[in-house]
């Protein structure tokens, strides 16, 4: 039994499960319908402007920290170097979007998961860059913002 896991094989798995959780169902994680880009297809601008609570932020923001923290990772994955960064500057400044606003904002996250995934299928040293642990971040952290953003837009069209 080999002790290690084949890059061909772990690359394979990873993008099966980062394409499930942005577009296309697969049966492995989330159910039919439930993906990224089909639960931002179905929220209108006034709702992506909203927060569920006073304290929250809108789902513009987690969407648009969602492609920002895909560009830094791919470019720390294509062995960039990324200097000091503001997380906090999208918190504070996404909020209310138009419709044509929130149109660009869905269309941009396709374009970086596009450019993300052309990085990562060009990886032939998955030891190199960190590509394992930041890819296994990028997975974690656009997974856990998809639940943010399908309870919130739950609770608002509660209110």
């Amino acid at each position: 039994m080999s002790e290690t896991i084949k890059q061909e094989l772990f690359a394979a798995e990873l993008m099966e499960i980062l394409e499930e959780v942005f577009d296309t169902h697969h049966g492995v994680l989330l159910d039919e319908g439930t993906s990224l880009y089909a639960t931002l297809g179905g929220i209108t601008a006034e709702e992506a402007s909203a927060a569920i609570a006073e304290e929250t932020v809108s789902i513009a923001a987690h969407v648009e920290h969602v492609i920002f923290y895909l560009d830094v990772l791919g470019r720390h994955i294509a062995g960039d170097e990324i200097g000091e960064l503001d997380w906090s500057e999208i918190w504070e400044r996404v909020g209310v979007v138009t419709k044509a606003e929130w149109d660009d904002l869905r269309g941009r996250l396709q374009a970086k998961y596009r450019w993300l995934v052309e990085i990562l299928e060009g990886i032939d040293d998955w030891q190199t860059n960190d590509a394992v642990g930041a890819s296994i971040a990028i997975l974690a952290h656009t997974a856990c913002h998809l639940g943010v953003i399908r309870q919130a837009v739950t609770g608002i069209r509660r209110s």
